[in-house]
């Protein structure tokens, strides 16, 4: 779906949604087939659910967000990543977001890989590919598809959830690789904000950080200690990890980063590590499910490398398709972004123009990137109402922008006067990202703000606007393709429709 910007709320949505599909399928071919794993379609079942059955690891009665996970190949790694998925068998995820290092491609940002296949010898998993287009709008996000060609820290992750899901994965759980390059840790907040959003129509997503640890020895170039014998390589190797494990339990991102700096340790998903640490949870706990080395397996310590699976438990702040939880966007939160409104208008009318905002003086949770309606009322009445539908600004920035326009460019109504400034009250809509409805059954007036798009005709209610005016589900319906021009039954007749929910907030202390 397409970027949605500066939507008149109330009556017409002017922005596009565009839906990219190729005619022909796009499918990724297995590179590993033979190689990291057997190539024919029963051995390679049997290897797998022989790990899963080996595995001692105890199914989680809580279902994890986030599972950080080895990815060489099965006879080096399999065990540790067995253990990891053992516990995620209760997850009943709707997305599988995977995030990998780039191991023969250097660029950087995020590229995601919007075909509608991966392919393994059990058969094809489906690609988020909407999602993916969605990303690719976003700062920090590119195509690369040689990237993809012959990355192996994907698709190892690919059998275990074919295994463990079966037929869903081609169908109904689709999966959104994405492969993180060179970053920053300001680009890892970013990053993982857009990622959160994109996700945030889903009922359950699930995270895998697809990551080795320590690559020690000559091979590798990295040799921060020398020992006289296994064990002593074994105790110090043990303990080289165990400082970026438990920065990672604690959920302590910038701790974790500043610990790779320090001893160089060459984890090579340290960046998608990042990614993940710097996801806006809530609850957050983890666990550490299993650990070891090749130099157990082998016997070669000269040459060494590490594999951990981490289990890590929280939910999203405003993921699934139910509201926002009331605690997202903070009362002191809804305090500044409403006074920040005010002053722009004040701004505007004192000749002052937009006013500027040191970005370190706002609130994290206005920081974060999200779309957001503001809305002006004189008396009760509507006298303006612009927005963004996506997030595409950070939150403070995007209601500076909105109220510009909600004040002085709604086509509507003649710009706002200072006269007018004293009448008017201010009510802010905080988005979450719009997923498409399936079915009409799933709308909950009052929770769902709706969009409806049928050729080039299109048009948006935010969630207030039905319980406002008193309409029954259908009612909404109609009264929406009603808005956009089309016929009252359209939303029966092949229209696609989307949701979305808000928290509103207002100066009349309305939420």
């Amino acid at each position: 779906m397409g970027g949605f910007r500066y939507s008149v709320c109330c009556f017409v949505l002017v922005a596009s949604m565009v839906c990219c599909r190729n005619a022909e399928t796009e499918v990724r071919p297995s590179a590993l087939a033979g190689t990291w794993y057997p190539a024919e379609k029963g051995a390679l079942r049997a290897v797998v659910e022989g790990l899963l059955e080996e595995t001692k690891q105890n199914i989680s009665s809580k279902k994890p967000l986030i599972v950080v996970l080895p990815h060489a190949g099965y006879s080096w790694s399999g065990h540790v990543a067995a253990a990891g998925y053992t516990y995620i068998r209760n997850n009943n995820p709707d997305i599988i977001v995977i995030l990998a290092p780039s191991h023969h491609s250097a660029f950087s940002g995020c590229s995601v890989h919007p075909v509608d296949y991966y392919e393994t010898p059990l058969g094809r998993v489906r690609v988020a590919k909407d999602t993916a287009l969605t990303l690719l709008k976003q700062e920090g996000f590119i195509r690369h598809p040689g990237a993809h060609q012959r990355e192996h820290a994907v698709e190892i992750q690919l059998p275990f959830l074919q295994c463990l899901y079966g037929e869903r994965m081609e169908k109904d759980i689709p999966i959104l690789p994405v492969l993180v390059g060179d970053i920053s840790d300001r680009d890892a907040e970013n990053t993982a904000s857009h990622i959160a959003a994109a996700v945030s129509g889903f009922r359950e997503p699930l995270f895998i950080v697809s990551s080795d640890f320590t690559h020690y020895g000559g091979r590798f170039g990295y040799m921060p200690f020398r020992a006289s014998n296994p064990e002593a390589v074994k105790k110090k190797l043990k303990a080289l990890d165990g400082g970026a494990i438990e920065n990672i339990l604690q959920g302590n991102g910038k701790g974790f980063s500043s610990y790779v700096e320090k001893t160089g340790i060459t984890i090579c998903g340290r960046n998608a590590i990042k990614i993940a640490l710097s996801l806006p949870l809530r609850d957050f706990s983890a666990s550490l499910l299993s650990y070891d080395t090749s130099c157990n397996i082998s016997g070669d310590c000269g040459n060494s490398v590490s594999y951990g699976a981490i289990a890590i438990h929280g939910s999203l702040f405003s993921s699934g398709n139910t509201a926002f939880h009331r605690n997202d966007i903070t009362p002191a939160d809804r305090k500044y972004l409403l006074q920040l409104a005010r002053n722009t208008i004040r701004s505007y009318l004192a000749g002052g123009g937009q006013v500027n905002v040191d970005e370190a003086t706002v609130p994290r949770g206005c920081r974060e990137t999200k779309g957001v309606f503001v809305t002006l009322k004189k008396n009760g009445a509507l006298r303006g109402c612009i927005g963004c539908i996506e997030g595409v600004l950070p939150l403070y920035q995007a209601v500076i922008d909105n109220a510009g326009n909600a004040a002085f460019r709604d086509p509507r109504f003649g710009p706002l006067t200072r006269d007018d400034l004293d009448g008017i009250t201010i009510e802010i809509s905080v988005l979450t990202t719009p997923r498409r409805v399936r079915s009409v059954e799933e709308i909950v007036v009052g929770r769902d703000g709706l969009i409806i798009r049928m050729g080039s005709r299109q048009g948006v209610f935010l969630p207030q606007v039905p319980v406002e005016w008193g309409w029954s589900r259908e009612e909404y319906l109609i009264q929406l393709c009603r808005k956009a021009g089309l016929p009252d039954y359209a939303w029966r007749n092949g229209a696609e429709i989307y949701a979305f929910q808000a928290i509103v907030f207002g100066e009349d202390g309305n939420t």
